[in-house]
């Protein structure tokens, strides 16, 4: 065999045997490195966003005391239970301040809250004198005049669903005031708290020279569920 013929031979089967190792060793590495770079760069990304949750959880602790203290403001609004005790305390913190004599405080049935959908006047309602009396309908008209109201009530503005967990206690409180102003400032207490009076409407009646009844109806409130 020719000498140059044995040398290419040669050089065929060393540049297979190259080719060979390339595919069976050299590639398989190389999609490994790939890989574990690939998998390397996940978890840097994870480890980023597992840093980004503890500084900001380290950022709530250093608020930790501001946060407790609004969570105890929003918790002396509505407790978890009646603690009525509270409402009164508001009742004769808001008498004192304004000047008003209280006449009676009286505290209602604990009862399933319910939602309201629509606006209440009383929300929002500043004291209001009370109506003129009208004449008395008779038995036929006012049993109609109640079934209407009904229908009205259900029907305007006041959509009404029960909350469970959730439940309220009414108030009706009144109190005697040498003036308007004095009446509202009264009003203006109640609704400061800290526990929360909501739903409040007033009436007053001027009941001689210089004094005033207020008559006041609220709401009250306390969840168990927190």
């Amino acid at each position: 065999m020719p000498k140059h013929l044995v040398t290419a031979l040669g050089l065929i089967v060393s540049l297979g045997v190259i080719a060979l190792g390339v595919f069976l060793v050299a590639l398989p590495l190389y999609f490994q490195a790939v890989g574990v770079d690939g998998q390397t760069a996940t978890v840097a990304n994870t480890n980023a966003i597992y840093q980004a949750q503890v500084d900001h959880l380290t950022a709530e602790e250093e608020n930790l005391e501001q946060i407790n203290a609004e969570v105890s403001g929003l918790r002396s609004q509505i407790p978890a239970t009646a603690q009525l005790d509270d409402v009164f305390e508001v009742v004769g913190r808001a008498a004192e301040a304004s000047g008003v004599s209280l006449t009676s405080v009286t505290a209602g049935e604990q009862v399933l809250f319910t939602t309201r959908t629509g606006v209440i006047d009383g929300d929002a309602a500043a004291v209001a004198p009370a109506p003129a009396p009208e004449p008395t309908p008779s038995a036929t008209e006012g049993a109609a005049d109640t079934t209407a109201g009904a229908t009205t009530d259900a029907a305007a503005g006041g959509g009404i669903a029960a909350a469970a967990g959730r439940q309220q206690v009414d108030f009706v409180i009144s109190a005697s005031a040498t003036d308007m102003a004095q009446a509202t400032a009264f009003l203006d207490a109640l609704r400061a708290g800290p526990r929360l009076l909501n739903s409040i409407t007033a009436t007053t009646t001027q009941s001689g020279e210089g004094t005033f009844d207020v008559q006041i109806t609220a709401l009250t409130f306390m969840d168990a569920e927190g």
